[in-house]
């Protein structure tokens, strides 16, 4: 999990479809935005939910190293990445994760863009574990980048599935009860277990933080 998030806890305000988000070059310094990049440097993939594809159309594609891009992979449990979508394009493999009751149509059409469709789980939303052991056997991906959204972070917390997290402070406030927080939908506590993390580094970079936590179990 990499995320920068705001004094006051959020990664963006609530926006519609094409209109950008604030929370980027126009308030992060080019330094801290260089930071952020390189975590794509050395990974196998780089993983984000299908909201972030319709939100800002991005490619997914490392800035840091011209010469290589991990593969990207698009959490879409019901093939709704649109065909023209820029993640569908040449420039590093893209690995789109669907249900088994994903519209055959649909997933026709992101096929014929060149792109890997794998089936995990029924329903509208992908069974991450299963598609955990698929990544990693069947395309030997072994370290995974999570940038997003909310919901894919809920969700994988939920299932243990991350060894680190890493968070960028920045020194600004978003404000707002409606904007997008790191983790969204349901509170974990007074229902269920609340996730706990060891602090494995912190590192001061002019007015930003830039903090990585492990999970307890992998100590």
């Amino acid at each position: 999990m990499l995320v920068a998030v705001s004094l006051d806890g959020k990664i963006s305000p609530r926006r519609r479809p094409g209109k950008a988000n604030p929370v980027g070059p126009g308030l992060i310094t080019p330094e801290i935005m260089s930071l952020h990049n390189k975590q794509r440097i050395g990974i196998d993939a780089i993983m984000v939910g299908l909201n972030c594809i319709l939100l800002d159309d991005s490619r997914l594609t490392s800035r840091e190293d011209e010469g290589r891009s991990p593969t990207r992979i698009v959490l879409d449990g019901m093939a709704e990445t649109p065909p023209k979508a820029r993640v569908l394009g040449p420039e590093a493999p893209t690995i789109i994760a669907v249900t088994k009751d994903a519209p055959p149509h649909r997933v026709a059409a992101i096929r014929e863009r060149g792109a890997e469709v794998v089936a995990a789980g029924r329903g509208r939303f992908v069974d991450l574990p299963r598609l955990m052991e698929v990544l990693s056997v069947d395309f030997g991906i072994k370290r995974l980048l999570v940038e997003g959204g909310g919901t894919v972070h809920r969700s994988m917390i939920a299932a243990r599935l991350y060894d680190e997290l890493h968070l960028i402070v920045c020194p600004f406030v978003i404000g707002g009860a409606s904007s997008i927080t790191p983790v969204q939908r349901g509170a974990f506590w007074p229902n269920g277990e609340v996730p706990t993390y060891r602090l494995k580094q912190a590192d001061v970079h002019g007015d930003y933080l830039y903090i990585v936590y492990s999970n307890i179990s992998e100590d």
